[in-house]
């Protein structure tokens, strides 16, 4: 029974989570690409999520930063939606050389990224994307056991202090 309240104690006082480490909720990615001039082979970039390392699910909050050769030159398009069969749901867009924000999925479906060089001039995007994983709705399960932990801590107390009350026989 010490065992369990002292798992239970350690549980409670270490950190939840751990940046970046396994199980620590948080994928981290960052890359670059080029953007060619607008109307050439390349121009845009369209691409899943989760093929880019971040599998999003409802309650999963993307942090992403991007800018456009160090937001030196010209803006280009950026969009962030969703792909449900038969459908396209824009959740967010922007044109810009440079963008900082979070975005917090609400619905389930396929999300994407996508970016398109509006402009006659080659560019280069460096990006930085952190999927922050939301809670899971179970959470309140998690402190069952604590619970049961505690109220048996509690009756060996009672119980060891009843027989220290009551005289031998």
């Amino acid at each position: 029974m010490l065992v369990a309240f002292s798992l239970a104690a350690a549980t409670l006082a270490s950190p939840g989570v751990a940046a970046d480490g396994v199980g620590s909720g948080v994928l981290t990615g960052q890359g670059s690409f080029v953007l060619t001039p607008n109307g050439s082979s390349n121009y845009t970039l369209h691409a899943y999520l989760s093929d880019m390392g971040f599998p999003v699910l409802v309650g999963d909050t993307l942090v992403y930063s991007w800018n456009v050769d160090n937001a030196s030159r010209p803006p280009v398009y950026f969009e962030i939606h969703g792909h449900p069969p038969g459908s396209y749901h824009v959740f967010y867009n922007t044109t810009a050389n440079s963008v900082s924000g979070t975005w917090t999925a609400r619905i389930q479906e396929p999300y994407m990224v996508f970016w398109r060089n509006d402009h006659p001039v080659r560019v280069n995007v460096t990006y930085a994307f952190n999927l922050v994983q939301g809670q899971s709705d179970a959470w309140p399960l998690y402190l069952a056991p604590v619970a049961v932990g505690a109220v048996a801590a509690v009756g060996v107390l009672l119980r060891i202090r009843e027989r220290r009350i009551r005289p031998p026989p």
